[in-house]
């Protein structure tokens, strides 16, 4: 197989397409800083900053045995790059473990010789990072454990939580920094779901315990790196997450 891309689960080659060039990977994306001027200081006051989109743009080469050989091709490419379903997973060859989900949003027309001829697609990025193709999971025995994030961004995990024995509040500790405390009486049996990339927290598969969140908690990240949790009381409970690793 040619080096390309797979789009909605298709590859290039398969659209008879070879890649010449791709750019909109290697660097970080846009960076919109976050600043704020004073009038007794020079300069201006940073205060943060955020990742805007990613924008990958691929230029191409497409061959074609006639005219009416080209323009069945190109018309099998449109139907192909049609964004009417929003992103879809963008998976390049040379990082065959990671995705990002993209939507076509601007083009070329294919020009050139009558044999060869040349496009650029660019592909959005609504949200910049890259995924990992596969989840990966951890558990919390001794109601402590260290996780590693060999992603180069947070990751937000879906924390499990199983009781075993009766407890007044669940309290999940980051670092010794952030926490997420739910202050409500469980008993054996119970089993808790705390999603923190949408924020939701579930209990026995239906209630929502969001009213029960003491209001000081974060839905927190897992930061590139190492990451302590410590689970408390202790020894009531078998805390599982998964979580996807994410790259700039």
């Amino acid at each position: 197989m040619s080096w390309g891309f797979f789009f909605k689960g298709i590859h290039s080659t398969s659209k008879e397409i070879r890649i010449l060039n791709i750019q909109g990977r290697d660097t970080l994306p846009d960076i919109e800083s976050r600043t704020v001027q004073t009038a007794s200081k020079h300069g201006v006051l940073y205060f943060g900053y955020r990742f805007q989109e990613r924008r990958i743009r691929v230029r191409m080469t497409l061959n074609g045995s006639s005219l009416s050989n080209f323009r069945s091709k190109i018309r099998d490419i449109a139907t192909w790059l049609n964004p009417h379903d929003g992103p879809q997973e963008l998976i390049f060859d040379d990082e065959p473990d990671k995705k990002y989900y993209a939507v076509a949003t601007d083009n070329s027309d294919f020009e050139g010789m009558f044999v060869k001829r040349v496009a650029e697609i660019e592909f959005l990025c609504p949200d910049p990072f890259a995924y990992s193709i596969t989840e990966s999971s951890a558990t919390i025995s001794n109601d402590s454990a260290t996780i590693n994030n060999t992603g180069t961004a947070e990751a937000f995990p879906i924390i499990r939580v199983d009781f075993s024995a009766s407890a007044t509040e669940l309290k999940i500790e980051k670092n010794s920094k952030e926490f997420l405390r739910i202050v409500r009486n469980f008993v054996a049996g119970d089993e808790v779901v705390i999603d923190c990339q949408v924020g939701t927290i579930t209990y026995n598969g239906t209630t929502n315990l969001i009213t029960a969140l003491d209001i000081n908690s974060d839905f927190f990240s897992l930061d590139p790196g190492d990451t302590t949790l410590t689970v408390t009381p202790a020894g009531v409970s078998a805390v599982s997450l998964v979580y996807v690793r994410r790259w700039l």
